[in-house]
């Protein structure tokens, strides 16, 4: 069984996660490889996908500089045209023809996974022969190219958005695509949508790797991370302050707000800048996975503010060491936090509402060790592993 992850990068969270997916199948002996537009790490199968590879002759080569160069122009004016704020506005054509590459030709299974900006969906889909598994890391596929919904300014985009509609509607007429929903949240939105109906659609949650992810001592990794030992330390990340999605500003209204506690000093991780506060201390970027789950390991409570997301990595991260989280109800959130257990749920999308369940989480006496091992028996991995090799199985046995 070969499988061909497709993903436009190795970074970020949907990159993560498709590679904790792909390193467990490895692991279980399944011929899994991973295609990347974009590489950056030293990844076993991941493979960087080369434009130039493929040139048969001197004509072709000269026939694929006009076209870069013609693409490039496209990519221009596409980036002129965006004149209203939006966190990403992606379209389903590019350059790349996915189907010519010997990965593709050889795999039993393609699995989209974040594609923005590689795949070329009406060359892919009228040239596939292969079984093709959309894992859903967003809401991309449902709509002309908006990756959410909430924050996303539609009237300014209306335009592109409808065209884009036409190709994507264009391209996946008559074609078979088994959807993979990341959570409950995501599979409603993907059986709401009109493009999607009467599509297959599996429920497999993230899942995470519990053995690099686990609890350490509180007290021996603040002394070890300079942290104060007397104050409850309450923890996020920040990577992207400017996109109201992420509700950074609805968390810096909280913030605000709980400035008169003393007793509580905010940890932020992550490459954006972070406005100097008395009460909140900038960890900067964090690249190592153990190193961040000493951090997570640190904290008391973890707050994911998004308002609208499918699942975000970093539910699983901080669970997994045994650190509850106060999220806003929507995505993975729905799927994994439970009030009174392993975080609690804001009952609105308003800072008020996050702000009420920050107090109570911290007035609230969580059993980390449990939290940890509802992570290990419901989100390992290695079990989300074996429910994938099952989805192929029964495609592969339904295509024979």
């Amino acid at each position: 069984m070969k499988i061909l992850h497709i993903n436009t990068k190795d970074t970020g969270g949907a990159a993560n996660a498709c590679m904790r997916i792909h390193k467990s199948l490895l692991d279980k002996g399944i011929g899994s490889k991973v295609l990347v537009l974009r590489k950056t790490k030293n990844i076993p199968e991941v493979y960087q996908y080369s434009y130039w590879d493929f040139p048969k002759s001197r004509i072709d080569t000269l026939k694929r500089t006009i076209k870069l160069a013609i693409y490039e122009r496209h990519l221009r004016n596409q980036r002129a045209r965006m004149t209203v704020p939006v966190e990403i506005l992606s379209y389903p054509t590019t350059i790349y023809d996915i189907t010519e590459h010997p990965f593709y030709k050889e795999a039993d299974i393609i699995q989209l996974n974040w594609v923005s900006g590689f795949l070329d969906e009406p060359s892919f889909f009228k040239k596939n022969t292969k079984p093709v598994i959309w894992r859903m890391a967003d809401l991309y596929i449902c709509g002309g190219g908006n990756h959410y919904e909430k924050e996303f300014p539609f009237n300014a985009y209306q335009d592109i958005l409808n065209k884009n509609y036409i190709i994507r509607k264009a391209s996946l007429e008559g074609k078979k695509i088994n959807l993979v929903a990341i959570s409950n949240w995501t599979k409603q939105k993907a059986l709401d949508c009109e493009l999607l109906k009467g599509q297959p659609i599996t429920i497999i949650q993230n899942g995470i790797d519990t053995n690099i992810f686990k609890q350490y001592n509180k007290k021996l990794v603040r002394e070890a991370l300079g942290l104060p030992l007397e104050k409850k330390i309450i923890l996020f990340g920040a990577d992207v302050l400017s996109v109201p999605r992420k509700g950074m500003h609805l968390l810096f209204e909280s913030i605000n707000s709980l400035t008169e506690n003393k007793n509580v000093l905010f940890c932020a991780f992550g490459n954006t800048y972070i406005p100097l506060k008395e009460n909140i201390l900038p960890l900067g970027p964090i690249g190592d996975e153990i190193l961040l789950a000493m951090i997570y390991s640190a904290a008391d409570l973890f707050i994911m503010p998004s308002i609208e997301e499918t699942f975000g990595q970093v539910i699983l991260e901080s669970l997994a060491c045994g650190t509850p989280i106060v999220s806003f109800p929507t995505g993975g959130a729905l799927d994994t936090i439970k009030d009174n257990f392993n975080g609690f749920l804001a009952k609105d999308f308003t800072s008020k509402g996050l702000t009420a369940a920050i107090e109570k989480a911290l007035s609230f006496s969580f059993n980390r060790d449990e939290i940890r091992n509802d992570i290990i028996r419901n989100f390992n991995v290695v079990d989300k592993a074996d429910l994938f090799i099952d989805l192929y199985t029964s495609i592969l046995n339904h295509k024979s």
